[in-house]
C-alpha cells in the first residue's frame, strides 16, 4: 500500500515539474516511467528485507523455537504490514498455520479468518476448524470460497471431499471431487483414485499425500505413530 502510494507520489511531482516546465502532454510519460521505476525499486528493496526476516523465521521453526518465529511474525506484520498489499493477511496466515499445527485450535482461528484467501493450506485449516466444531455450513462456505480462488490445488478439493464423506454425504463427496477433477484433468492422480472408490463404495485414503496431508491433523503420521508407541513401551517397562 505504501510501497504504491509513494511511487504514485514520486510520479506526481515529476509531472507538475515537467508540466509546468514544458507541457502537461509531455509529463505524462515520463511521469508514469518515474513512478514504476519507484514502484520497483521500493517493492525489492522491501522483498530482500523480508526475504531475509522469513529464513530467520524458518531458521526458529526448524529448532523448534515455535513462540520465537511467531513473534517474528508478528513483528514483520507491524513494520511492514502497510507496504504491500495483502502482506499482513499473508503473515495471519502463516500465524495461524503455525498454531494450527500445534493443535491449538482456538488460537489459530482469528488470524485463519483474517488469512488471505489465495493462501489454501490456512483457508483449508480454517475449514477444519468448523468441522472440527460440527458448523458444518461454516465448513462449506469457507471450502467453496476458498476454491473459486484457487481451483487446482488437489489437496483442497480432497480435503472438502473427505469433510463431506466422513460426515456421510458420498455423493457430495464425488460431487466435489468432479468438480476438483475438471480443473486438475489428470494431474493430481491421488483425486482421481478417491474419486474412483468413492464411485465404487470404496473408503477415501489420503495417506498418499504424504506430509501435505498429516499436516491438517485429521490423521497421525506414520513418524507420529511409531514415536507415541515408542513412548507407550518405555513408560510400561
Amino acid at each position: 500500500m505504501l510501497t504504491t502510494i509513494i511511487a504514485l507520489a514520486i510520479g506526481a511531482a515529476v509531472f507538475a515539474l515537467i508540466a509546468g516546465t514544458l507541457s502537461v502532454i509531455g509529463a505524462i510519460l515520463p511521469a508514469i516511467a518515474i513512478a514504476l521505476i519507484a514502484f520497483f525499486l521500493i517493492s525489492r528493496k522491501l522483498s530482500k528485507k523480508l526475504e531475509k526476516a522469513m529464513a530467520d523465521v524458518q531458521a526458529d521453526l526448524m529448532k523448534g523455537q515455535i513462540d520465537g518465529a511467531i513473534n517474528k511474525l508478528k513483528s514483520l506484520q507491524n513494520h511492514y504490514g502497510k507496504w504491500q498489499f495483502f502482506l499482513t493477511s499473508t503473515i495471519d496466515g502463516q500465524i495461524g498455520s503455525i498454531y494450527y499445527m500445534r493443535g491449538q485450535y482456538q488460537k489459530a482461528k482469528p488470524y485463519l479468518e483474517r488469512s488471505f484467501v489465495r493462501h489454501w493450506v490456512a483457508r483449508a485449516m480454517l475449514a477444519l476448524i468448523y468441522y472440527r466444531e460440527r458448523k458444518m455450513a461454516k465448513m462449506e462456505e469457507v471450502f467453496d470460497h476458498a476454491t473459486r480462488y484457487v481451483k487446482k490445488a488437489g489437496l483442497l478439493w480432497s480435503l472438502w471431499a473427505y469433510c463431506v464423506w466422513r460426515n456421510g454425504d458420498t455423493d457430495m463427496a464425488i460431487t466435489i471431487l468432479n468438480r476438483g477433477k475438471g480443473y486438475l484433468n489428470e494431474s493430481d492422480p491421488h483425486l482421481t483414485q478417491n474419486l474412483l472408490s468413492l464411485k465404487n463404495d470404496k473408503r477415501m485414503r489420503m495417506k498418499s499425500y504424504g506430509e501435505q496431508w498429516y499436516q491438517f491433523q485429521l490423521e497421525v503420521s506414520p513418524e507420529v505413530k511409531q514415536m507415541q508407541q515408542g513412548r507407550i513401551r518405555f513408560k510400561n517397562r
